[in-house]
């Protein structure tokens, strides 16, 4: 298996820690003149859904998988499972919201999103960097005041986010997917 050092880390590669698929994150460095340097890193068990922060030494060979993406479409909901249509070979794939966790707001109906496979079997799906989402229900906006001042918004997919006062409902927004923030009105 190839293995790689932390400073060719990237945001979604997936390394082998003790057998099990991880997924990067985020990740940031340490260190100063005096110290090694060190990677700090944020992984999301691609099986299990849990995050977990590790640190990695600048010398550290960390194995890495080859992940598989296919294009699927978001089917529905029914409990707590999420079925996506595979494009290719119309396949119905699930998972469940333990392993979508807070990623399960961004998705929509129809919608298409990458899947992710290794060793053939379904692990997990790549949110775009953002998703235009409607306005379901938001406070009347205030006249006059600050342009700066927020308020909550409930979205489609029932997403809370604080939007600017000038959000009315039935706009569609942009939403970051990382952090979960206002990202800007969505033009046409």
């Amino acid at each position: 298996m190839e293995t790689v050092l932390p400073t060719e880390f990237k945001r979604m590669m997936v390394v082998i820690l003790e057998g099990a698929p991880y997924i990067i994150e985020d990740f940031h460095q340490s260190g100063t003149a005096q110290t090694k340097h060190k990677l700090h890193t944020r992984l999301r068990h691609l099986k299990g859904g849990h995050i977990i922060d590790r640190v990695f030494a600048e010398n550290e060979r960390v194995p890495v998988a080859h992940l598989e993406t296919r294009r699927v479409t978001y089917s529905y909901s029914q409990g707590d499972m999420h079925s996506f249509l595979d494009a290719e070979t119309f396949e119905e794939l699930a998972l469940n919201d333990e392993r979508l966790g807070d990623r399960r707001w961004f998705l929509k109906e129809n919608e298409e999103y990458k899947a992710m496979l290794l060793d053939g079997a379904f692990l997990d799906i790549v949110l775009p960097q953002q998703i235009p989402l409607k306005v379901l229900d938001t406070a009347t906006p205030v006249r006059g005041g600050s342009e700066t001042a927020w308020k909550e918004a409930k979205l489609e997919t029932g997403l809370a986010i604080m939007v600017p006062l000038f959000i009315t409902k039935g706009e569609t927004i942009r939403v970051d997917t990382a952090s979960r923030k206002y990202a800007g009105k969505q033009t046409l």
